[in-house]
């Protein structure tokens, strides 16, 4: 394989994620999405069964797509959004022990 062939199939990889981004995103999408989605995973599948990249080219690819159409990083943008805590935390039951008149500060004093 020649270096144009893996310039040629990484820029039409790159192409296709921008198109995916432009669409939506993980959180905001619809079924059109999660096809092109599908699409460009097999595309990048295919190009390293032939070897003709590696997942670390697919990914710098995918990269400066999420880049150009959000204006930061994948990596960036995963931390900005991310949910405070990890969303697995029990809730803290201990406030409710007092009873409802204690726990509304003011209330009982009517």
């Amino acid at each position: 394989m020649t270096k144009d062939a893996k310039f040629r199939y990484l820029s039409k990889l790159e192409q296709m994620a921008e198109e995916l981004y432009q669409r939506g995103d993980s959180f905001s999408h619809d079924d059109a999405w999660e096809k092109l989605r599908s699409y460009i995973w097999g595309y990048g599948e295919a190009g390293k069964t032939i070897k003709l990249v590696s997942s670390e080219d697919i990914q710098r690819a995918i990269d400066r797509a999420h880049q150009r159409v959000y204006g930061e990083s994948r990596v960036s943008r995963i931390e900005r959004l991310k949910p405070m805590g990890d969303g697995c935390e029990e809730p803290d039951w201990d406030a409710f022990d007092a009873p409802t008149y204690e726990r509304k500060p003011g209330k009982a004093e009517d």
